[in-house]
């Protein structure tokens, strides 16, 4: 004879149904969201191993590929004067940045002419004593490039414009902030000489995958008419480039 609590004990309903027990061992939300995952995943590698092959570094050279690299190319770049100190600033570095360092060439293929200009404005004044507490330094070259094979009749391959600029804090020491504006100066002139080597670099990149020819989008074969003098109003073809620099 049984014993009330034992039949309370068998007539209890059992919690662990169907349901119950699914919800358990088969997460399947859970492994839907991991599927999901692993499908993204997989789907980045195979768009990314597709469009690998699409991109190459401005720089490299394929190894059947003839002709100068592109390092030896902006390496035989003379850089010709430019007068002023900002001008001279901007050459320095720029030989610096094409030759690494080995001096400016002489008889190369390429010649580069520029003429740089720099302006100072106040980019925040004291609204008590009226003097400027931060400034901002730009510097502009106008630049083309010449084909100097034949130094009679030089030849414009391609000309552009480079910016750099540079911020500096004022203060009320007079000497000190020149002193500031020229290092201000300094530094917006490196930006604009590796600008200029970017842009020379994009133009051969252009000119070699296009076998060999001039890019379309350039003035190729215009006669290089006019160098930049110190306030010269031309460059080039011709266009105006602006007053004396401003300080």
């Amino acid at each position: 004879m049984s014993s009330p609590d034992s039949s309370r004990r068998t007539a209890r309903p059992s919690t662990l149904g169907p349901s119950t027990l699914g919800s358990s061992t088969h997460p399947a939300p859970v492994r839907r969201a991991w599927g999901s995952r692993l499908l993204g995943i997989a789907g980045a590698g195979l768009l990314a191993l597709s469009t690998a092959g699409c991109f190459q570094p401005m720089y490299a050279q394929k190894p059947d590929e003839q002709g100068p690299s592109m390092q030896q190319q902006l390496s035989d770049i003379e850089i010709v004067f430019s007068a002023g100190r900002i001008g001279n600033e901007v050459r320095n570095d720029l030989i610096f940045a094409l030759t690494g360092g080995a001096g400016n060439p002489s008889g190369t293929p390429y010649r580069l002419e520029m003429r740089a200009t720099d302006n100072t404005t106040a980019a925040i004044v004291d609204s008590v004593s009226g003097l400027p507490e931060v400034e901002l330094v730009s510097v502009q070259a106008l630049w083309r490039l010449v084909d100097n094979t034949d130094p009679k009749k030089p030849v414009t391959l391609t000309s552009n414009m480079a910016f750099g600029k540079a911020s500096v804090d004022s203060g009320y020491q007079r000497f000190a902030r020149e002193r500031a504006i020229r290092d201000a100066q300094n530094r917006a002139s490196q930006v604009v000489a590796d600008t200029i080597k970017m842009q020379l670099a994009s133009y051969f990149a252009t000119k070699r995958a296009n076998g060999g020819k001039e890019p379309g989008s350039q003035a190729a074969g215009a006669p290089a008419s006019g160098t930049p003098a110190a306030g010269g109003q031309t460059l080039g073809t011709g266009a105006p480039v602006g007053g004396a620099p401003k300080s």
